[in-house]
């Protein structure tokens, strides 16, 4: 059975002296594995358009248990990410995510969506680094049912108040009054940019997911909250992660 669809590879793996195994967030179906065969030759038609971060036309055949790339065209492979380490190794952290959170075997239009447009917008400096990072993280794990509830504090209803803190393993809001409803829980404070622009990341129509703004030390926090939030919905490290930190 031959599947056309677009992708992104999220990961590749040398395997012999010529071959490729890949992982590509599909629109159609999600992740999925495939061998790539001779692309490591500099001549092979597949070589560029299977490469880590490429976003291909692609052409699978399905055996009785293995997909193969039989053909691969690059729509784009985001080439200035590779002359800048850090956005590269955010880069590379977004496709671990992907490999974490994204679906297999069904309709992945949103998520490809997301990592495409966090990959352009740091390729191109559209964007600061710290607000790409945030949305891709939080509207990631929205994607894929971890969305935290945002719209009120969860013991009195309030929108906001002076005091607003986020249980970051319920995914829950709390305000001052009643953040001893969540006592021990390591509640994190937030600012009222930082909480607006939570809500936003959740809850904005895609066409608007990038467009808003905070301060510098506001982005900070606001990636400090939604970096935490993820590891602690996730209960993992992400090698990637580790390393983009190390970088500073």
């Amino acid at each position: 059975m031959r599947l056309s669809t677009d992708g992104l590879i999220v990961r590749e793996q040398n395997v012999g002296e010529n071959d490729r195994l890949v992982v590509a967030l599909t629109r159609h179906r999600g992740l999925i594995t495939a061998f790539a065969q001779g692309a490591r030759r500099l001549k092979n038609r597949n070589a560029s358009s299977t490469g880590l971060l490429c976003y291909s036309n692609l052409t699978f055949f399905r055996g009785k248990d293995t997909y193969k790339v039989d053909e691969a065209s690059a729509i784009e492979v985001f080439f200035s990410l590779r002359g800048d380490i850090v956005r590269l190794s955010l880069a590379q952290y977004f496709c671990e995510l992907c490999l974490c959170l994204a679906p297999e075997g069904t309709e992945a239009e949103d998520f490809l969506r997301l990592v495409l447009n966090s990959l352009h917008f740091l390729a191109s400096g559209g964007r600061p680094e710290l607000l790409v990072k945030s949305v891709m993280e939080l509207r990631l794990l929205s994607l894929s049912g971890y969305m935290p509830d945002l719209l009120a504090c969860s013991g009195c209803g309030a929108f906001e108040g002076e005091e607003m803190y986020l249980d970051p393993a319920g995914g829950s809001l709390f305000c001052g009054r009643c953040k001893a409803m969540a006592a021990g829980r390591g509640l994190l404070p937030l600012s009222k940019g930082a909480l607006a622009g939570l809500r936003h990341i959740c809850y904005a129509d895609f066409g608007k997911l990038f467009a808003f703004s905070l301060p510098e030390d506001g982005l900070r926090e606001l990636g400090r909250i939604t970096e935490r939030y993820l590891l602690t919905q996730t209960d993992r490290r992400f090698k990637t992660l580790d390393f983009y930190h190390s970088l500073f």
